[in-house]
């Protein structure tokens, strides 16, 4: 079989990418038909459920069983902790203390037996050649990558000592812990090692990187935010995905989303990216980025003037009626296909089939928010669901952006010890790592960073404006330590690196922050080498520092259990038995807004919000271009007339994975997508080396010359490359801008004006 031989290849060593193609070109048409979606430029190779949305084949490992009869092992229960929607449930076979197979479990709705492409190769990521098995610290130039293996107690004393020379000279507040979002179980990334950071007194992380623009727009509409379960995207007659790439990040939806098209239902994509579901959508909507807000005041303007709107609902549930439609008949279908790129006819389209198709689930993706203006632009899409009554409708109707009913912070208060924090500290945003480490911010003016430790993250890959980033870490008198399983780019920056454990060789908890599930993370193998989880790690260094507290003897056991213990699990039942048995449990969670109670100032859907107002924006919505875009800055677009997107790819989640020789032989060399009109203007030739350019610095990318992933003026490719793994030795972070969003200090990714030439 094909897939046996593919598997074969994989196991291996490297395959070339060229004959990989070669050797599975034979069945790439029939395997096509499982994945609903292929396109022009799309190979796909094998899947379960899941969808491909880059060039790259996708690559399933079957079961080592279906390849060749062999003694089995004994299987543990993991959870895939990534900053995932989907937290895969994953069944992990081991012999003679070693992982021989990694597969999903198929007993759970969402994983359903499969893993997504990047996270087949998890046994590659274990056993890399190039794990970090020992203390290290260094004794080259920081950024060159030199160090010398160590013992742990020479480590935790090298720290601890420094830390309280730091701490004596600058302050504790010197001290910056750096985390987010590598790992998001509860116990090793919101755990014990908080408790070490309170009880120093460190300066705190806002970790504002992911989704901090839309949390903070939402609840100016209802109050709070309360997401459908992904598993209805099945039963209901429309899904609309709104600035979202499934295919790509979410890929145990698409089975749901094809399922809601199976059963009669429509699927809509609104998106600057041709995404892989928009191959299958009834209706794809190619938007200009940054315009969204446009395009729902014109279909909410249509929807009104047609009478579409369920009038019952919104005189019964909400306020600011007469007011949205005030504001919304100001854009036009003309105003708005001129703005966003899109047809009128198109447009209208959308419009009629919302208006007058119940049920129905509209998803918000994250990567829109991540603008100047993405408060604004989720603020205006949360208006309509509530504009046709599809809030608190039923488990089928709705919208989705994430669901936070049950999430870390309710679990992981009493791992963090707050009470040791004995006096309020500074907070520092992660967008603006740069500026902090070169005394870029009012605070660190004052008072500089001169700690920083590092887990759970790669800042040399994924934080905005690089060029700052990596200034900011070159600086000797600034100590860093990193705790981490690779040598990443960060990595190379440090004084300690301290070799941590992969969630295969410890015990967590974690949970969907999509979906509804709880999910039990049992080691299935020792740590390798000397490597620790960062609960023993920060334990012991806090033991160095002549911390006493009770918290810093609690194992990562006792956390687990202390956060089942929490009042919003223990009522549902859950104990400790219960969800290692079966690895996950399904939280009960009532249908959102089914009481139509929501927590605004008049307890009531806020067409009109007056909270808005008083924080600065238009108290309904309105377009605000964003800042970096020809209406947003004429002088600098006239500079750089093309809009740069760090999209998602299948392959990697953010920098994760890279490093393994079968992804990077899967992604080749990082390219760019660009127009075949703004690429015939340039001379440009799919293949040609690009210098992709801005104020903050210079990428190479490799052109990928398209007439429908993406639209003339806009540019996109995949974060987030480790930079020194490819050419140049700079990733795409290096001129993405470190600006703020306009609700709750969240990134700004996208907002990102660049020009591009053929490479010098």
């Amino acid at each position: 079989m094909i897939i046996d031989r593919i598997k074969t290849l994989l196991t291996a060593k490297l395959i070339s990418r060229r004959s990989f193609l070669k050797t599975s070109v034979a069945s790439s048409i029939t395997l096509l038909g499982l994945t609903g979606c292929g396109s022009e430029e799309e190979t796909v190779v094998a899947v379960k459920e899941e969808v491909s949305s880059a060039t790259e084949p996708v690559i399933e490992e079957t079961p080592l069983e279906t390849v060749a009869p062999r003694e089995k092992g004994e299987v543990s229960r993991q959870t895939c902790p990534r900053n995932c929607h989907d937290t895969c449930s994953i069944l992990s076979e081991v012999k003679d203390g070693r992982i021989i197979n990694i597969t999903g479990d198929p007993t759970n709705p969402i994983t359903a037996g499969g893993l997504c492409v990047k996270m087949n190769h998890y046994k590659s990521w274990v056993y890399h050649a190039d794990r970090l098995l020992y203390p290290m610290k260094r004794v080259g130039a920081k950024g060159e990558g030199k160090f010398e293996q160590i013992s742990w107690d020479e480590a935790l004393e090298t720290i601890a000592t420094k830390i309280k020379e730091n701490v004596d000279k600058f302050g504790p507040e010197s001290v910056l812990k750096y985390y987010y979002s590598g790992n998001l179980g509860f116990v090793q990334n919101y755990g014990m090692m908080h408790a070490f950071f309170n009880k120093l007194g460190a300066s705190e992380l806002a970790t504002n990187i992911c989704t901090l623009a839309g949390d903070k727009a939402i609840p100016f509409t209802y109050g709070k935010d309360k997401g459908i379960d992904p598993e209805e995207y099945a039963n209901t007659n429309l899904y609309v995905s709104w600035g979202a790439n499934e295919a790509a990040t979410n890929v145990h939806t698409v089975k749901f989303i094809k399922q809601c098209k199976e059963n009669g239902g429509k699927v809509v994509v609104i998106n600057p990216v041709r995404t892989g579901i928009a191959n299958f959508a009834d209706q794809f909507i190619q938007i200009k980025p940054g315009t969204d807000a446009v395009f729902v005041l014109a279909v909410i303007n249509y929807i009104i003037e047609n009478n579409l709107q369920d009038q019952a609902y919104i005189d019964a549930y909400t306020i600011g009626f007469e007011e949205l439609k005030a504001t919304a008949s100001e854009y036009t279908m003309e105003k708005a296909s001129q703005i966003t790129g899109v047809s009128v006819e198109q447009i209208e389209e959308f419009a009629k089939l919302y208006g007058t198709t119940k049920p129905s689930i509209l998803r918000i993706g994250y990567g829109m928010q991540r603008n100047s203006n993405g408060g604004t632009m989720v603020r205006a899409i949360t208006l309509l669901p509530a504009l046709i009554g599809a809030i608190g409708a039923g488990a089928n109707s709705g919208y989705i952006y994430i669901n936070i009913s049950y999430w870390a912070p309710d679990y992981v208060g009493g791992l963090q010890a707050k009470e040791l924090l004995q006096n309020p500290v500074r907070s520092i945003n992660m967008n603006e790592l740069g500026k902090a480490l070169t005394g870029g911010l009012e605070t660190t003016k004052e008072t500089p960073i001169s700690t920083l430790v590092v887990f759970n993250s790669n800042p040399m890959a994924i934080t905005q404006h690089g060029k700052l980033v990596r200034e900011g870490l070159s600086r000797e008198d600034l100590f860093t330590v990193v705790l981490d399983i690779f040598r990443t780019d960060t990595a190379d920056y440090a004084d300690i690196i301290l070799p941590a454990a992969t969630f295969f060789e410890y015990e967590d908890l974690n949970q969907d922050y999509l979906g509804y599930y709880l999910r039990h993370n049992a080691p299935a193998i020792e740590p390798l080498g000397e490597s620790k989880s960062n609960i023993d790690i920060f334990n012991a260094l806090a033991k160095k520092m002549g911390y006493t507290e009770p918290i810093f003897d609690k194992t990562e056991h006792d956390a687990v259990k202390i956060c089942l213990e929490t009042e919003i699990i223990a009522t549902q039942g859950i104990t400790y038995d219960t969800i290692t048995k079966q690895g996950w449990v399904k939280l009960n969670i009532d249908v959102p807004f089914a009481d139509k109670k929501f927590e605004t100032p008049s307890g009531k859907i806020e067409f009109y919000s007056e909270k808005l107002k008083e924080a600065g924006f238009h108290p309904v919505a309105e377009y605000v271009p964003t800042a970096e875009s020809e209406e947003g800055d004429k002088e600098l677009f006239a500079k750089y007339p093309l809009t740069f997107i760090t999209s998602s790819t299948k392959n990697l989640l953010n920098s994760q994975m890279h490093n393994v020789p079968q992804v990077r032989e899967l992604m080749g060399e990082p390219y760019v997508f660009i127009h075949i009109d703004d690429a015939t203007e340039r001379g440009i030739v799919d293949g040609d080396s690009l210098d992709v350019t801005n104020d903050r610095g210079t990428i190479k990318l490799i052109a990928k010359v398209t007439s429908s992933i993406t639209k003339k003026g806009t540019l996109i490719s995949y974060k987030s490359t480790w930079p020194k793994l490819v050419e140049g030795g700079k990733s795409i972070n290096e001129i993405t801008s470190d600006r703020l969003a306009d609700m709750g200090g969240g990134s700004a990714y996208h907002t990102n004006l660049v020009e591009v030439s053929k490479a010098k």
